[in-house]
């Protein structure tokens, strides 16, 4: 990971995005006891309000150009989990374990909409300071942390946010697949830097054992298969990499001749491997 710079919320944001951020925190107190506690907020809605835009259309989802675009949460984070702990149980004693198990979901209020507040709790993510919770995150625009008064994220931030680009920084977790997708459809980037090809290679080779080392269960891993695929149809997949998957994944094939239709069941990657060059 590169250097962290560090700026004033004043200094980095603007008017609006200031504007925004200050009703969320007014509006949503477990926002302000995170920061009092210690802890921060990072991730997604952090790099929005660094890169501007609506905050309306980025709670509520919206419907863009391509489709509908998802909504993004709020993503707080913590010195230690007792510190978490703490806060979820003096804030948010109702909230319920996250999807993937690693956060509690609260609920938060911005103007007239329902916001997804995340506390982050699990071990593995919680670290002792903002610069070490940023670096475990997989993506670098994503490495963007608020404390309350200073925001952070890593130097070549700008650049390749200006470039419209992913820069993958780990590999090593079932999600980087859909993560990829999120980004791509759904927060307004459209390739990978080209020093993340090598990580999402091997990404790959992770993917076709399952995470086996990683001690993932089952529910980590049911979306591997799917994303595989989506990022093969977005060309990320290279001909180099579906060598992994043979005798992988089985793909149903339906097709119709003179009125008749029929299906037969194919290896994916060698279906890929014998339709196509790319």
């Amino acid at each position: 990971m590169s250097n962290l710079i560090r700026l004033r919320l004043t200094e980095a944001l603007t008017p609006s995005m200031l504007n925004d951020f200050e009703l969320l925190r007014q509006s949503t107190p477990v926002i302000e006891a995170t920061f009092q506690s210690g802890g921060w907020l990072c991730g997604g809605f952090a790099r929005h309000l660094l890169i501007g835009g609506s905050t309306e259309n980025y709670l509520s989802g919206h419907r863009g150009s391509s489709g509908l675009v998802r909504s993004g949460d709020v993503d707080l984070f913590f010195p230690n989990v007792a510190t978490a702990s703490r806060v979820i149980s003096s804030e948010c004693a109702y909230a319920n374990p996250s999807q993937g198990g690693f956060a509690k979901e609260a609920g938060g209020r911005w103007r007239r909409n329902h916001v997804k507040v995340q506390l982050v709790d699990h071990p593995d993510l919680v670290q002792a300071t903002i610069e070490d919770t940023l670096t475990h995150f997989d993506l670098v625009n994503c490495q963007v942390g608020i404390d309350g008064e200073y925001i952070y994220f890593p130097e070549d931030w700008k650049e390749i946010e200006r470039m419209r680009l992913i820069r993958i920084a780990h590999n090593n977790t079932p999600f980087l697949g859909s993560r990829i997708l999120k980004y791509l459809e759904h927060r307004g980037l459209e390739g990978l830097t080209q020093d993340s090809y090598e990580k999402l290679h091997g990404w790959f080779a992770y993917a076709c054992n399952d995470f086996s080392e990683g001690g993932w269960s089952a529910r980590h891993i049911a979306g591997v298969q799917g994303n595989v695929k989506k990022l093969r149809e977005k060309g990320l997949v290279r001909r180099e990499d579906l060598i992994f998957f043979l005798n992988k994944w089985k793909e149903l094939i339906r097709e119709k001749h003179y009125g008749r239709s029929f299906s037969y069941e194919v290896d994916w990657a060698a279906n890929e491997l014998g339709t196509s060059a790319a």
